[in-house]
This record gives structure tokens, sequence and C-alpha cells, in this order.
């Protein structure tokens, strides 16, 4: 049984379904078993579950793979990995949270993998379930940044640092985000450049909520927001379906976390 199993796995014979269930249950595994680490080796861990998530997603993916999809369809497993790996060893050290949490991860990875197999396909061909791979993807890019944006503002780290840091989370998300828009086998000028101003107009308002008197969780939140909204336009402008009634969806939704945050921010000391 365990030869017929390795003959399959070495020969790619197992459906993308069984390798994506397989690499959700190898990720999840590892993660919980982080858990009875020792604190000098959880960044080793960490780093090899990156390293782990790159190259499962490789072999989950192989055979449609070719030429910039190597690179951009890679980038949101690492990111959620990464992230939600750092986000796990901030959480209280018990069992009742962490496995929860871990077991959300492997469907979540689960899920992510379905949503890049779909981009992959797409492509190549027209899929019937590339707009429900859209949200899907839109969600675990949001998740991935707060993530990583709320481990970045917890160092509480120098601004200039914070800011390339939000640049290096944000912009490879943007580029991922907007490629899956239009598909090319190349990155186009117009997804090169709203990723640019995307990527800058986040920047600059982390920095300005760098000198606010609020929780990293709050900043993260924050980023968050400027995301959904720019990537939420940004697919109505991909799409050429821009309305003045989605503008006002969008930005209400981003003027409600910004009454949040006022609210929430002491200033007093």
């Amino acid at each position: 049984m365990k030869l017929k199993l390795f003959s399959k796995i070495t020969s790619y014979e197992i459906t993308k379904r069984q390798r994506f269930i397989m690499m959700s249950f190898f990720l999840t595994a590892i993660l919980i078993a982080a858990q009875t680490v020792s604190e000098s080796v959880r960044y080793q861990v960490m780093g090899f579950l990156a390293v782990a998530a790159a190259f499962l997603a490789i072999f989950s993916l192989w055979g449609e793979l070719s030429g910039i999809k190597y690179f951009l369809l890679l980038l949101l497993p690492v990111y959620f990995v990464t992230g939600a790996t750092l986000f796990y060893f901030l959480l209280p050290v018990r069992w009742i949270t962490r496995v929860p949490f871990a077991l959300a991860f492997g469907i979540s990875v689960y899920l992510l993998m379905l949503t890049s197999n779909i981009y992959n396909v797409a492509a190549i061909r027209t899929i019937a379930l590339l707009r429900a791979a859209h949200a899907v993807g839109h969600l675990f890019s949001l998740v991935a940044a707060f993530f990583l944006v709320n481990v970045l503002f917890s160092l509480h780290i120098s601004i200039f640092i914070t800011i390339l840091g939000v640049v290096a989370i944000c912009g490879p998300i943007y580029l991922v985000g907007l490629w899956s828009f239009d598909l090319e086998e190349y990155i186009t000028r117009k997804v090169f450049q709203h990723t640019l101003v995307f990527t800058l107009v986040t920047a600059q308002i982390a920095a300005i909520f760098s000198f606010w008197p609020i929780e990293p969780i709050n900043a993260a939140l924050v980023v968050v927001t400027v995301m959904y909204v720019l990537l939420g336009l940004g697919q109505f402008v991909f799409h050429e379906k821009m309305k003045p009634r989605v503008v006002v969806e969008h930005l209400s939704v981003a003027f409600v976390v910004a009454i949040i945050i006022m609210v929430s921010s002491r200033w007093g000391g």
C-alpha cells in the first residue's frame, strides 16, 4: 500500500485535490508540532514552513505552471503561511486556542490552493469558477496582510523600517490580486502601474497611522481596510464596470473603520 502511494506521488498520478490535502495536512501538522518546540528554534520553524509552502505549492500545481505564474501563484500561499505562523505564536500558549486556529489554517491552505489552481487554469482557458476564486483570493489576501502587518506593528520598530515592511507585504499582494483580474502570461503595464500606486497609497497611510496611539491590531485593520478598498475598486476598473455606487460602498466601509479607530485611540496617555 505504501509503495503504491509512493509510486503515485513520484509519477504525479495523484489528483490535484489529493496534493492540496497532503499539503494542508503536512503544514498543519508542522504548525501544531511547533507548539512543543522551544522559543529559540521557532524562527527556524517559521522559515521551514515558508519554504515548504513554496515547494509544496509547486508540487501541487505542477503540470500547468509556466512563465510568471511560477512566481505569482506561489506568493499568496507563502505569505499566508508565513503570516499565519507568526500570528500563531502570538496566541495564548493553550491548546484550546491554538488547535482550532491550526485546523482553520489547514482548511484555509486547502482553499487557497484551490484558488491558485483556478487562476492557473483560467490563465489558459475560460473557467466558470473564476469569479468565486477572485472572492476567495481577495479574502485570503486581506487575511495574510492582516497577520503580517499586525506582527510588523507589534515589533514597535523604527517607522522607516515599518514602512518598508508594509511595502514588502502589500506590494506583492497587490501584484497578485491585480494580475488575477487579467491573467496574462506576463505582468502588464496596467497591473504594474496600479500596483505601484496602490502600494504607495497604503505605505503613506500606514506612515500616518504609525504616529497614532493605536494598538498594533488596529493599525493592521487600517492597512487591511485600505487594501480592501483599493483591491475592490481595482477589480471594477480592470473589468471596466466602475460606477459611483461602487465607490460610495467601498468608501463607506473605510469611513466606518476610520470612526472606530478614532474612537478607540487614546491621546491622553
